[in-house]
């Protein structure tokens, strides 16, 4: 059997390798080398990285992500508009099946705007892509439920001829 192993030791030498400076018992961090001293050649050298993390764009400053998120937001509640006034027959058959389509287009792109308003911390648009889900969901249900024996009125999936 081996030796038990000191894990101050090797924490200590996992954090030196790191450059984090632990405690007054740990040596200070080795300062990195100048860039004259790097390799020659292809390489270039790495830029050092700071403590803290810079923004992508000054506070206030609209950036691409944002319209990116604002196209997309616009998206849904158009597409929602669109089948709620839907012109075509919906009844049954591959006109129902195309207007479900367009609803499943409209819940997933109530997603993807609520996704990509999380991300880029935008509440207004995730508010938009909540009542676009919701909207999906509504225009789904008034032709599903029916369908499915939950409502009052029965209607068929398919049509007969």
């Amino acid at each position: 059997m081996s030796e038990p192993r000191d894990w101050d030791k090797e924490l200590a030498e996992i954090d030196r390798l790191m450059g984090v400076d632990s405690g007054a018992k740990n040596p200070s961090p080795t300062p990195a080398p100048a860039p004259s001293a790097l390799p020659r050649g292809g390489d270039s050298p790495q830029p050092a990285r700071s403590g803290s993390a810079t923004p992508a764009s000054p506070p206030g400053r609209p950036t691409r992500g944002a319209a990116a998120t604002w196209l997309v937001a616009l998206l849904g509640p158009l597409g929602a508009v669109a089948l709620a006034i839907w012109p075509y027959p919906k009844a049954c058959g591959t006109g129902l099946l195309l207007y479900l389509v367009g609803v499943l287009a409209v819940f997933g792109a109530s997603i993807w705007t609520m996704r990509l308003a999380w991300t880029g911390r935008r509440a207004a648009a995730m508010v938009v892509g909540i009542v676009t889900l919701v909207a999906a969901l509504a225009l789904a249900a008034l032709e599903v439920s029916p369908r499915v024996g939950y409502a009052r009125t029965s209607l068929t999936w398919t049509c007969t001829t």
